[in-house]
């Protein structure tokens, strides 16, 4: 019995490791990008809406703090082929986290139009110039109706 809860383990690894969220991406004025890859089988059955989650606001300024988020497609050789726009959001109040809901389907039905793109990515975009800022975004969290 041992012996075959032992290899049940070993066996059950590489889907703990799949199912394991990705880690969150932080946005700030030296680092105004990041992005999250998207899994093949989301592309099969778009998601309806986009749950985007803040964790954490840093803005000591309390300036307006604007984020917009498109889905990146790569070639092969990992260079940006293709933007297509989800939306975009604006913080309020602007120094708290919170949580935003967005319609990703007329991005993932552009999807079919794009030749070339191997991999696709939920990107995030810092929509701002100046004064120290930095948003830290949680792991996308996909509805379907």
């Amino acid at each position: 019995m041992k012996l075959f809860l032992a290899a049940l383990t070993i066996w059950g690894l590489p889907f703990l490791a799949f199912t394991h969220s990705a880690e969150s991406v932080t946005l700030t004025n030296e680092r105004p990008t990041g992005s999250f890859l998207l899994q093949q089988d989301l592309l099969k059955r778009p998601p309806a809406v986009l749950e985007v989650s803040l964790t954490k606001v840093e803005n000591p300024a309390k300036k307006p703090v604007n984020i917009f988020v498109y889905l990146a497609g790569s070639n092969a050789k990992g260079v940006v082929t293709e933007k297509l726009g989800v939306g975009n959001f604006s913080l309020y109040p602007v120094d708290r986290p919170g949580k935003f809901m967005l319609d990703p389907a007329p991005a993932f039905r552009k999807i079919s139009e794009t030749k070339n793109v191997k991999a696709w990515r939920l990107a995030f975009e810092l929509g701002r110039e100046a004064d120290p800022v930095a948003v830290t975004i949680a792991p996308p969290n996909w509805k379907s109706n």
